[in-house]
């Protein structure tokens, strides 16, 4: 790497970033080292050979000119390392998983009774609801049927009513008949006396 060219990192945010920082500054504190040694001046490749060296044990380097390009290998992972630890959840309690598995096992056998107790319920409203519209059914038709007959019985008097009308019409006649023989007679008396 040349002089005065830093190496770039990627840059994350929270714990994971003063990692990073970390890096750069040891890389840093090695370019000083380097730098104060008087290696530099023996050999003009050194640190970049040893700083690129370090940086593919981790990922890849590409040079392009004066600039030195690092990409980390696994960065997902160096991320997940990096990120602030979750949340402490403390471990399932198998025997409160075996509580739960029966006591959903008990609220199932209860919800499937329930569910027959409803059914037969329905079941037994239906066939009274069912017998009530034939019972119903049956109570109009024969109220219809009784009706009818009632109706025909009716028209059935007046029509006899009105024959025993046309019988009774000689009666008045008749009646005036037996006045006036019942008068004779009581004149044919009087004279026999």
């Amino acid at each position: 790497m040349a002089e005065g060219c830093r190496v770039p990192v990627a840059e994350a945010e929270g714990p994971g970033q003063q990692e990073q920082l970390g890096a750069e500054r040891s890389l840093e504190a090695l370019s000083l080292e380097w730098r104060a040694t008087g290696a530099g001046a023996r050999q003009p490749g050194g640190r970049r050979a040893t700083i690129a060296s370090a940086l593919e044990l981790e990922g890849s380097v590409r040079r392009e000119g004066l600039l030195t390009h690092f990409v980390a290998s696994n960065l997902q992972r160096k991320i997940q390392l990096s990120a602030p630890a979750a949340s402490a959840i403390p471990p399932v309690d198998p025997a409160a998983l075996r509580d739960l598995v029966a006591l959903a096992g008990q609220v199932a056998a209860q919800v499937d009774e329930l569910l027959r107790s409803v059914h037969c319920g329905l079941q037994a409203l239906t066939a009274l609801s069912v017998g009530c519209i034939q019972t119903y059914r049956d109570g109009v038709e024969s109220l219809g049927e009784a009706v009818d007959t009632s109706i025909r019985a009716m028209y059935t008097l007046v029509a006899r009513c009105e024959e025993l009308d046309l019988a009774m019409q000689p009666v008045p006649a008749l009646a005036r008949r037996i006045r006036d023989m019942k008068g004779t007679l009581e004149r044919l008396e009087g004279l026999c006396k």
